[in-house]
């Protein structure tokens, strides 16, 4: 069996393709954390309705700032002797005034501005942030593609062409350099199932640097294929996002999962080389949604590990998100993940009549570390409340209050090679009153066979004790791992009070 080689490729933790071995520790969820300001963006211009949602979220490398295409609208209950009736979306109408198109900018990616474009008229002025919409153009880029050479068609989007009741659909493909002049390919459709009953609605689309192939998941519960009569998820592949192919299903719910549980979407970045998708998880009976964090090391075969909310929805009904929370773009930013979703707090008409002007949705922001999504946390000491030091001797006694291996969480790597000079490790401590002992952790280099390495065992090990993204490795004083590159080696971690977050040799 030829030797695992992981290059300089950076390692994370979400599943056991690299562990041995791992004791008194185990892998955990971080759930992204909400910002203070949210919702980042709420209705506050005339043009703005009550609701707004993120369609596209960008850091565009040439302008080095964010941006962001928001649609917003007045949406109201529509009441026949006093009680709603169906009709729209969940019931909900929309007033005469209808949707609107918007652009926001933003240099952090937390606090918004809406420039004044000059490109609508409202009211008798210009002066907003409005972007001009055309009968069967797109507004909204899918994405930005990094990956295509013509600057002419630097923005791509693939637009649904008819309603998504008829039998088959049909989708157009159009190109932008600047995402407001687009240009139709001149061969649409580039989808037509003509009168087959076959049907997906396709949500995020991009270039999968990964597979080296344009891609859309969609909402598969029309399609021909698709089991158990629910939404489900699919995925097709492109080389050019011209020909296309059929629709694969690569997700459904499982016996872990709410009878009436649903997958609604599933936006999927590429991330250090495994796939990452929030898949948005619908539950038909109270209405509710929410994301969980799913990976994937070839695009169709998701692992669901973590089973917990990765946004939890809002604790109160007063809160935004309180009903559901759909997770849109995640954007990596310096030692940061973004991620932009969707709030609302009244997913039915007969919430939103009873909230009445406070039925609402907004675009929130939650942020994780760099590398953040699941950690391997020491089984020993990791307290993440405030405790007392009478308390946290209470519950841990003297028996982690050593300097010796036994007193570590441990993981042990299957045997690999690399490239590279330095071992560079993302970690984060528990905070000094969180635990009977600082956090710490030392990195042990073995032969393949299990034999340590002289100059790299514990006791050579240099402590690391400070939270860092990328804390260089080292052993007596000394991180040059050069002389091992190329041959077989196995990597054991010692860690308390410590998350491990990612390793990378460079």
């Amino acid at each position: 069996m030829p030797m695992l080689n992981v290059g300089s490729t950076k390692q994370l933790f979400f599943d056991d393709y690299l562990i041995e071995s791992l004791v008194n520790a185990k892998q955990g969820l971080n759930p992204a954390v909400k910002v203070d300001d949210n919702p980042i963006l709420r209705p506050e211009r005339p043009w703005e309705g009550n609701f707004m949602r993120p369609i596209k979220v960008i850091f565009d490398p040439t302008a080095q700032g964010f941006k962001m295409w928001y649609s917003s609208s007045t949406i109201t209950v529509r009441l026949e002797n006093g009680k709603p009736i169906p009709g729209g979306p969940a019931g909900l109408v929309l007033d005469s005034r209808g949707d609107v198109m918007c652009l926001a900018t933003s240099e952090d990616g937390v606090y918004w501005e809406r420039p004044s474009l000059g490109l609508v008229q409202f009211d008798g002025s210009t002066d907003n942030n409005i972007l001009p919409q055309s009968e069967g153009l797109p507004t909204v880029p899918a994405f930005q593609d990094l990956h295509e050479k013509d600057p002419a068609k630097r923005y791509k989007a693939l637009q649904m062409m008819g309603s998504t009741q008829t039998r088959g659909m049909q989708y157009d493909l159009f190109y932008s350099p600047d995402a407001l002049n687009w240009t139709p390919y001149e061969g649409n459709p580039v989808i037509d199932t003509g009168q087959q009953l076959g049907r997906w609605a396709g949500r995020f689309q991009g270039w999968d640097p990964i597979r080296e192939t344009y891609y859309v998941t969609m909402e598969a519960s029309h399609h021909w294929r698709g089991p158990y009569g629910k939404r489900l998820i699919g995925r097709a592949e492109s080389p050019d996002m011209i020909h296309w192919s059929e629709p694969e299903i690569i997700l459904v719910p499982d016996e872990g999962d709410y009878p009436d549980t649903e997958f609604y979407s599933l936006p999927v970045i590429a991330y250090e080389g495994v796939h990452v998708g929030l898949l948005w998880i619908f539950r038909t009976t109270n209405v509710t949604h929410h994301p969980e964090v799913v990976f994937s090391r070839d695009g169709f075969h998701f692992q669901r590990n973590y089973r917990e909310p990765f946004i939890p929805r809002g604790g109160s009904r007063a809160d935004f998100d309180f009903s559901s929370v759909y997770a849109q773009d995640m954007i990596v930013h310096g030692d940061n993940i973004f991620t932009y979703y969707i709030g609302t707090n009244s997913r039915s008409p007969e919430i939103a009549l009873e909230l009445g002007d406070k039925s609402t949705e907004g675009i929130g922001l939650a942020v994780s570390r760099l590398d953040g999504f699941v950690s391997l946390d020491s089984g020993k000491g990791w307290v993440v409340k405030d405790r007392s030091e009478e308390e946290l001797q209470h519950i841990y006694g003297e028996r982690q209050i050593f300097e010796e291996p036994e007193s570590f969480g441990q993981m042990t790597t299957r045997p690999f090679g690399f490239t590279g000079s330095r071992l560079y490790l993302n970690t984060s401590m528990a905070p000094i009153a969180a635990g009977p002992s600082p956090g710490e952790v030392k990195v042990e280099i073995l032969m393949a066979n299990h034999k340590k390495l002289p100059g790299f065992s514990f006791d050579d090990a240099d402590p690391i004790t400070e939270s860092s993204t990328a804390h260089p490795v080292s052993w007596n004083g000394d991180s040059d791992v050069s002389a091992l590159a190329g041959k077989p080696i196995k990597l054991r971690f010692y860690f308390k009070n410590a998350k491990l977050y990612s390793f990378q040799f460079k």
